[in-house]
């Protein structure tokens, strides 16, 4: 497939490229962002990658313990926060596709940019009607070489020191650099996107501005009769709750076995004797999805979910569950744990009982890490 990479200053430069053919197809230059439509059609068939100027893009580094890698969101920006001049809620991070902290002595390479520089950006793209997946800072479009490298793009100079050093400068330049000018290497100075993009830089469009993908839309009918079933698993929802805090507290707490047992007599007060609250349980709902309607396994897949939680709960005891909901085939837990690292153990032993645990918002706060997930099982 062609490639089209547009460097989306102004003016912008823009370029074709025929991996196969290793040869320029087209190229060009746009006055300001608003003639972007003329390369509208060119973008429907090509693989688009922008480059954004690196002025607007600062290239630093963290310093992270290892394997804490599904918390980089909420771990980065407040190991940056005392470095940077700007309100961390306004800027975005990202990180190279493969990063994986290795350690405190181990520096993970970020980019930093505000918010409104990247909605600025995603604005401009989508009034043009041009989609990409990709958008790079343009001194990623270096190579990467010993000593270095620089480059004449436009009204900017490209600077790459190292794999990960690298800046943007306006010309003229007021920072002397001994790295070697690749400018005149060239036909075009954007071809040199065929050198530098072969060596992975960091691809901005992630996290909140990930690459939408179209996906076909789907209606669904809850077969469930509103009344009894919903008013069934609200109980079930409530038992479940205090099933799992019982097996983190163990068989010697009687007063929350009371509870629990209580709790089940309110739901279905025609029980006159409780061996095995759990089991029952299981029996009662089975029985509720299969009055409510034979063709749906939807009615039992919430304690389904719960059920095969209860390995994550017991090999992480100090998780305390504050908030559970259940809608749509999917488990909502709120959770508080001592640290990053039990959160993250949680996950861990979720997905290895073959859940798929989505993370949502985590907080720190006096010693508490709070977070909010979402279960669901798999296939």
């Amino acid at each position: 497939m062609e490639q089209l990479y547009i460097h989306l200053a102004e003016p912008s430069q823009w370029l074709i490229w025929h991996p196969g053919q290793q040869e320029i197809i087209a190229s060009g230059v746009l006055a300001t962002h608003q003639e972007l439509t003329q390369l509208s059609e060119q973008a429907q068939r090509c693989e688009v990658t922008v480059l954004v100027p690196g002025q607007d893009v600062l290239l630093t580094e963290v310093r992270l313990p290892a394997g804490s890698q599904r918390l980089l969101p909420q771990l980065v920006p407040n190991a940056l926060e005392d470095e940077l001049a700007s309100d961390i809620e306004s800027l975005h991070f990202a990180w190279p596709s493969h990063a994986k902290p290795a350690g405190v002595d181990t520096p993970m390479p970020v980019a930093v940019v505000s918010k409104a520089r990247m909605q600025q950006w995603l604005d401009a793209l989508n009034e043009a009607g041009i989609e990409c997946d990709r958008l790079v800072p343009d001194y990623f479009a270096l190579p990467v070489q010993e000593g270095g490298a620089k480059l004449q793009l436009g009204a900017a100079t490209l600077v790459r020191e190292s794999e990960w050093h690298a800046y943007t400068l306006d010309a003229p330049a007021v920072i002397a650099t001994d790295v070697a000018d690749v400018t005149e290497q060239f036909e075009v100075p954007l071809q040199v996107v065929r050198l530098g993009l072969a060596h992975k830089g960091i691809n901005l469009r992630q996290g909140e501005y990930r690459a939408q993908r179209k996906r076909r839309t789907q209606s669904y009918t809850l077969p469930w009769r509103p009344v009894a079933v919903a008013a069934s698993l609200a109980f079930i929802a409530v038992i479940a709750q205090q099933v799992l805090t019982y097996t983190q507290l163990g068989n010697e707490n009687q007063a929350l076995q009371e509870a629990i047992e209580g709790t089940y007599k309110e739901a279905f007060p025609d029980t006159t004797r409780i061996v095995n609250v759990r089991s029952q349980l299981r029996q009662k709902l089975a029985s509720v999805g299969q009055s409510s309607d034979t063709d749906s396994p939807s009615s039992t897949l919430g304690l389904s979910i719960l059920a095969e939680l209860e390995p994550a709960f017991r090999g992480t005891p100090d998780i305390g569950l504050e908030l559970l909901r259940y809608n749509a085939s999917v488990v909502s837990l709120q959770v508080n744990a001592p640290s990053f690292e039990s959160l993250q153990k949680f996950q861990t032993l979720a997905t290895n009982a073959g859940l798929t645990v989505n993370q949502g918002q985590v907080t720190n706060r006096n010693g508490v890490v709070s977070g909010n997930l979402e279960v669901r099982k798999e296939g």
